[in-house]
């Protein structure tokens, strides 16, 4: 399927990942498909952490953050996904941590309540992720920080609040074009849709008010946030439409053609155009990020052993 409908992307999972030698075994498989596509994980560290199994649990981006070692976490997550073949790490988070909000659903992925705070940390994961070659993905736009309900299963309605919006999108003023790659949110407005299917969000305030000008992803187009809006190859159109460059379909590989037929269909070729446009921008930005990169040659037992100490100690590893 995918060697017949080839994807700009493909991001793995835990379940995709089980050691080291049959992940590299994967990706050489990927990297053999027309393209080829973007390698992606999500490796934040803490609860998100696909390659946990592989080599050995990593620092959450709070704890990272708490104790300064934002970087030093950004390195090691550049030099884990470099090991096994992987483009892109779709971090840092840049939602801010509201205690009674956010604090519930995300935890230890964000790294303050403070926007300065959030956007210093995120700059310094993005710097140790681009000095290993690996590139970023700032998340989740415009700002879950204000979400009392996870995504995953519900939507969320942020409350209409000018001066709380403004410092949820301060992080992502700070870092979007630093990491070229924005991820955007399933959550809405008061009244209004999800920011990943809304074109005033998806492309007004992030292109428009912002400036940016790389390459947005949507999150995952199956989480249950988006049941009332139609089904999977429905919200690949309305997402498309809306300005996500990127569409992640992350489960059901059985509607993957379904999806592919729906936006060559219903997303005019303009629009398609553009997005393809700035995703190849996004692959060149990650070539001259790995061109530049000095990424240590050493047994994995070393970067293993760095992992375990960075988060058991926090002291530089």
């Amino acid at each position: 399927m995918l060697e017949r409908l080839p994807p700009r992307a493909v991001i793995l999972f835990s379940r995709n990942i089980t050691s080291l030698d049959q992940t590299r075994a994967l990706v050489r498989e990927i990297r053999r498909l027309p393209g080829p596509p973007l390698l992606c994980v999500d490796q934040e560290g803490g609860r998100v952490d696909r390659l946990r199994a592989a080599l050995a649990p990593s620092i959450s981006f709070r704890e990272a953050a708490e104790r300064g070692a934002a970087a030093r976490a950004g390195e090691l997550a550049g030099e884990a996904c470099a090991l096994f073949g992987l483009d892109v790490d779709l971090a840092p988070v840049v939602d801010r941590l509201l205690p009674g909000r956010s604090e519930s659903v995300l935890r230890d992925r964000c790294a303050s309540d403070e926007p300065e705070e959030v956007g210093r940390a995120a700059l310094e994961f993005l710097k140790g992720l681009h000095a290993r070659g690996v590139g970023g993905c700032v998340k989740h736009f415009p700002g879950l920080g204000r979400a009392d309900l996870d995504t995953h299963r519900d939507l969320p309605r942020i409350p209409a609040d000018a001066e709380e919006a403004r410092r949820d999108l301060l992080p992502f003023a700070a870092t979007m074009e630093a990491a070229g790659a924005v991820m955007v949110s399933h959550a809405a407005g008061p009244e209004g849709d999800p920011a990943s299917l809304s074109r005033a969000v998806a492309e007004g305030l992030l292109r428009g008010n912002l400036g940016f000008t790389g390459a947005a992803f949507s999150d995952d187009l199956e989480m249950g946030a988006l049941a009332q809006f139609g089904d999977l190859p429905r919200r690949c159109v309305l997402a498309a439409a809306a300005g996500c460059d990127l569409l992640l379909v992350c489960s059901r590989i059985d509607l993957y053609g379904e999806c592919v037929a729906a936006v060559e269909r219903d997303v005019p070729e303009p629009r398609r155009a553009q997005a393809a446009a700035r995703l190849d921008a996004y692959a060149q930005r990650l070539r001259r990020i790995r061109e530049a990169a000095r990424v240590p040659k050493r047994p994995v037992d070393e970067l293993i052993a760095d992992i375990a100490k960075l988060r058991s100690s926090g002291r530089e590893a």
